[in-house]
């Protein structure tokens, strides 16, 4: 069977699937419109396919197993598939090849989707009827669905583990990106039955669709040195057209607000800031880069993972211990490797004096963690927030 591949209305390139499983690219209408980074060898199905299943559910994902129950499928892929692979983060999708629908009529960004993929993810469906919602294409291991509040495309995504902290962290993570003035995703915290979740607005949009770091990073093969993947990064953006220096809103260029980020993964110890949780938005009609996306996907910090007893070790709260990402293994090492003096002085590091009686305030909504835990984690904040300010 044959697809089409869109972007809106645009047809991008034709591509055969049987049985599931995508066998062969064919003609190629609008090479500019090509998703970036897609093609990068000289095997168009390998990347194809590796394209698609990267936009595909990963497989372990909580809740999978559930939809599978419900729902026989043999992969996520195909399940993509069956929703034209849209999803709420750009303006791609796809169509069988004489299919006469319109962008207009199946984006999800002004129409309604489907709930039922998300409530089997969260274990609450007992029967499975429609497949058309952005779920199928959402990523992250994590609990997570899409819902629609009152013409709202809210994201709710669950913690882990016992003290489920990750939907509080993102809650603190976006109180510091706004006293660093750099652009952020907002979130809350809800809670059902002792489970806790975050929730947040899309931050895409039919007029500026997100385009992973990740992505663009493959432009150019990696070969330089284990400390120049941020060289590497700005080299493969200038080879998209992306002006690093450009002032593109009103809160300063990209490098600028890249250093903010870089500048709160290490205040909160976030462990997993990846290249595919960062990246740009760009105009999908004109394909212009507007600019570096608004920070978000911070949970995974504040040692979450760490038992209370642990947030007592000195060494496994010292930022030379403490693993980070994209730039460098260790977050006392890679915050050397970004210009982020250049951009924040002391004035900027005292609008984040304590803030850490927000974040007990904020703890305070979590049943799962007690005094001695919210305590700590308090108190490691604000020595955090003290060492960053020595810095600069």
């Amino acid at each position: 069977m044959l697809y089409t591949l869109c972007h809106k209305d645009i047809r991008v390139f034709n591509f055969e699937v049987n049985n599931g499983e995508i066998q062969s690219v064919k003609e190629i209408f609008a090479e500019d419109h090509i998703p970036v980074g897609l093609f990068t060898s000289e095997d168009k199905v390998k990347d194809l396919k590796s394209w698609w299943k990267s936009r595909s559910i990963p497989e372990n994902r909580q809740g999978l197993k559930e939809v599978f129950n419900l729902f026989p499928c043999d992969t996520t892929e195909q399940l993509a598939f069956l929703s034209y692979g849209l999803s709420l983060s750009d303006c791609y999708w796809v169509k069988s090849e004489n299919s006469t629908l319109q962008w207009s009529q199946v984006n999800f960004f002004k129409n309604d989707f489907s709930d039922e993929i998300g409530k089997a993810l969260f274990g609450s469906l007992s029967s499975l009827t429609s497949l058309l919602s952005p779920d199928n294409t959402s990523d992250g291991w994590l609990k997570k669905k899409w819902i629609i509040d009152n013409g709202e495309r809210i994201l709710v995504k669950g913690g882990s583990g016992e003290s489920q902290q990750e939907p509080f962290n993102e809650v603190l993570a976006s109180h510091i990106a706004k006293r660093l003035g750099t652009d952020f995703v907002d979130y809350s915290v809800a809670e059902n039955s002792w489970n806790y979740y975050s929730l947040c607005k899309t931050f895409a949009s039919e007029n500026a669709e997100f385009v992973n770091a990740g992505k663009i990073c493959g432009l150019k093969k990696y070969s330089l040195g284990l400390w120049d993947k941020y060289t590497h990064f700005k080299d493969t953006c200038t080879i998209a057209g992306i002006e690093f220096d450009k002032s593109t809103t009103e809160k300063g260029s990209i490098e600028r607000n890249l250093c903010a980020m870089i500048l709160l993964d290490y205040i909160i110890a976030n462990t997993d800031r990846h290249f595919g949780n960062f990246g740009f938005l760009r105009n999908p009609d004109t394909l212009e880069w507007i600019s570096l996306c608004p920070i978000f996907d911070t949970g995974s910090s504040l040692f979450y993972k760490e038992s209370t007893a642990q947030l007592s070790d000195k060494s496994v709260i010292d930022s030379k211990n403490i693993l980070a990402r994209p730039f460098g293994y260790k977050h006392a090492d890679q915050i050397k490797l970004l210009p982020i003096k250049e951009y924040f002085d002391s004035s900027d590091i005292k609008k984040l004096f304590g803030i850490e009686d927000f974040f007990e305030s904020l703890l305070l909504k979590n049943k799962r963690i007690d005094a001695l835990r919210r305590t700590l984690l308090c108190k490691i904040l604000r020595e955090r927030i003290d060492e960053v300010f020595k810095k600069f």
